[in-house]
């Protein structure tokens, strides 16, 4: 079994345990966490080394940068219809492309601490999830 099955299948576990979720300074800890992931991978965005790779990287960017804004206007343009409260609509999305670190971000930045922890569970969930999928899948295609 793959390491990060294994670290994912622990930390699923442990965060079922009530104890877990009354540890004193949990949450300021994981803030601590957070903000520290965020840096980290601010600190490995390297422009200049995606331009030194050739057109593939700055292709493959673009198309990603156009598959994000399609999303992003479905998806408001839906809320929109359906009256939905954009906030919650534009965290869910980010926790979705992002992960459970930017939407807890995306949810603190617009003032919304009513969204921090959805931000948190939705981008956790899909990450737990999305870990075994991928793995599946791989094997799957083997």
């Amino acid at each position: 079994m793959p390491t990060i099955l294994t670290i994912t299948t622990v930390a699923l576990v442990l965060a079922q345990f009530p104890a877990i979720s009354r540890l004193r300074g949990s949450r300021v800890l994981g803030m601590f966490m957070i903000y520290l992931f965020l840096a980290v991978i601010g600190a490995y965005c390297d422009v200049p080394a995606l331009l030194q790779d050739g057109t593939l990287a700055i292709w493959l960017l673009v198309i990603i940068c156009i598959i994000v804004l399609i999303h992003a206007a479905l998806l408001m343009g839906v809320a929109k219809l359906l009256k939905q409260d954009p906030d919650v609509v534009a965290v869910a999305s980010q926790a979705n492309i992002g992960g459970s670190s930017s939407a807890l971000a995306l949810a603190r930045s617009l003032g919304r601490p009513d969204l921090q922890l959805p931000a948190i569970l939705v981008g956790t969930l899909g990450n737990g999830l999305g870990t075994y999928l991928g793995f599946a899948v791989a094997e799957w295609l083997r």
